[in-house]
């Protein structure tokens, strides 16, 4: 699970947004605080993403050019999990985190977190669930690779014609840092003066791409960027062949509708700026089934961005990590997934999703509904608290409370007709699942049948706040109770509801600590997590990727598989 938590300032002292902490500070200082944390090292592919002892990962999700201006995203990635009840345990262990590392980063600022979906402004974020799935099979497999060969090829092709314009644009940065260096040694020669106003020409801009990159004018990076959207468009086309019509396509097929449909029972609620209250805000945002998801901003429920990373961005790094794209098993993301406060919704919107694909993979797939108009369908069911909308299927027009009870029916079956061996959590997901449906299926009954679902289904128990500020309320008070509702502080409205019915809760708090600083066994993280904790102290220098880890320098470099 990936999860972007939004960051603000408490702001009573009214300040200006030129006197808000840029968001590049906000990011290192809440870094600094979870180094104190546990042991960290810095990303292979990223500087400036941190992996953590706990399997985990931080990464800045900020355009370079607003690195300056207040705002921007903190992402915390869990390690991989082989439960839903362990992956809910980490997840939990992460919101307190990045809330306790937030309140004790050490700035003049109350900074805040939220885990949400949208800001004020209609920004759209929140969390991708991630998922191993067999990405096709027969003919469909050699069709893939032999996609994947073409775009190892192009990758090549692409990285040959990019290098020219990077080692352009380090050139153009050279030239301005020696001008600006040129200009500082003028502005010294009267330093003596300017000493008494308190000015300080004594430290050296370092000597890094960093730096050079930020020396560069802006309309020449602006050119830059759009250079290499135009050398990688080639590659972006393949890649959009291949997510829409290749890659998981039983998966993509039969899982649309649950997607459209879930979050009627695990939708984290918005208010939007006519004041209408939506099931999902990042629903809302959806404008294609499957597609990158960032290149051109487009907002797809099946996200390939990181296929598009693979081959374009990392390609300056290692064309070798390619290979793994050739394996039978790849990374399904899913872009529609609400940032849930509630237990509940959380464990059942990736329990019941995992289950899901088993049963595709299985082919017990029988008769799952299929949507006729994917996106208009996401749009209706998200525009519609009231549960009434139906939306055009291959069996006929349903709704997502009708949609959802197919899905649970069929996962029913498939779970009784497992082998004891293999049930896992099984009967425990369809029990919780079966929950929440019955809990929004008895309020679409009667809207005052609200006591069950707080604290349940985060878009109801919101609502239900909403509702008690009466009738008259401003949008603006509405919207602060849809906004703090997501608060990671003892103030924040759900953790505010935990203090008085802590039945809610579904995970030990023993658990949570453990799994702040270590990861769980049976996966890649346990390496991952034994690698940094082994290392991060030492004198040898190492950096980590989700696959492997580089440690030691020059010829002494090890590459350590996890």
């Amino acid at each position: 699970m990936e999860t972007e938590y939004a960051t603000l300032v408490a702001d009573p002292q009214n300040l200006d947004q030129d006197d808000l902490p840029a968001s590049r500070v906000v990011y290192e200082q809440i870094c600094d605080a979870i180094r104190r944390d546990q042991p960290t090292v810095k990303g292979l592919f990223d500087n400036e993403q941190l992996f953590l002892a706990s399997g985990g990962a931080v990464s800045f999700e900020s355009h370079p050019l607003m690195h300056d201006l207040p705002g921007g995203l903190i992402e915390i990635a869990t390690p991989e999990v082989r439960s839903p009840e362990e992956l809910l345990t980490c997840q939990r262990s992460l919101d307190q985190l990045v809330a306790d590392a937030t309140a004790n980063s050490e700035t003049s600022f109350d900074l805040r977190v939220l885990k949400n979906s949208s800001d004020a402004l209609g920004h759209v974020y929140g969390c991708q669930e991630n998922y191993e799935a067999t990405v096709a099979t027969g003919i469909g497999l050699a069709i893939y690779r032999l996609c994947m060969l073409l775009l190892w090829c192009m990758q090549v092709f692409t990285l040959l014609l990019s290098l020219p314009i990077l080692w352009g644009v380090l050139l153009v940065g050279m030239t301005s840092r020696f001008w600006h260096r040129k200009e500082r040694a003028i502005a010294e020669e009267s330093e003596d003066d300017l000493a008494e106003e308190g000015e300080d020409f004594s430290s050296e801009p370092a000597n890094d791409l960093e730096t050079l990159f930020d020396a560069v004018p802006s309309f020449v990076t602006h050119g830059f960027v759009l250079t290499l959207r135009l050398i990688h468009l080639p590659t972006v086309g393949v890649l959009r062949f291949v997510a829409r019509h290749v890659a998981f396509r039983p998966q993509r097929k039969y899982l649309a509708a649950f997607f459209a449909s879930r979050i009627a029972i695990c939708g984290a609620g918005t208010l939007d700026h006519e004041g209408r209250y939506r099931l999902s805000a990042k629903a809302m945002a959806i404008d294609t089934l499957s597609d990158m998801g960032g290149f051109r901003g487009e907002k797809p429920v099946f996200v390939f961005g990181h296929w598009l990373s693979q081959f374009c961005a990392k390609s300056f790094l290692s064309l070798s990590s390619t290979r793994q794209m050739f394996a039978k098993r790849q990374r399904l993301q899913i872009g529609l997934s609400d940032s849930n406060m509630s237990d509940h919704a959380e464990y059942v919107k990736f329990a019941s999703t995992s289950l899901l694909l088993d049963l595709i993979e299985s082919g017990h797939v029988g008769d799952l509904p299929q949507l006729r108009h994917g996106v208009d369908s996401i749009h209706r069911i998200a525009a519609d608290w009231n549960l009434v909308s139906r939306v055009p299927t291959h069996r006929g027009e349903l709704s997502a409370l009708e949609i959802q009870r197919t899905y649970l029916n069929a996962a029913k079956q498939f779970v009784s007709q497992t082998p004891v061996p293999w049930i896992g959590e099984g009967p425990t997901v369809i029990s919780r699942w079966e929950s929440l449906l019955d809990i929004v299926t008895a309020f679409r009954r009667n809207h005052r049948d609200t006591n069950a679902a707080m604290g349940h289904v985060d878009w109801l128990t919101k609502h239900q706040m909403i509702e008690q500020l009466g009738p008259e309320a401003a949008w603006a008070e509405k919207k602060k109770v849809d906004l703090r509702y997501h608060e990671l502080s003892a103030e924040g409205y759900f953790q505010q509801l935990l203090q008085t019915r802590p039945d809610v809760q579904l995970v030990d708090q023993s658990q949570v600590d453990r799994r702040r600083r270590s990861p769980p066994a049976g996966s890649p993280a346990a390496m991952r997590g034994w690698v940094i904790r082994e290392f991060s102290g030492s004198d040898e220098m190492i950096h980590a990727e989700w696959t492997h880890a580089m440690v030691g320098r020059g010829r002494r470099r090890k590459k350590v598989m996890f």
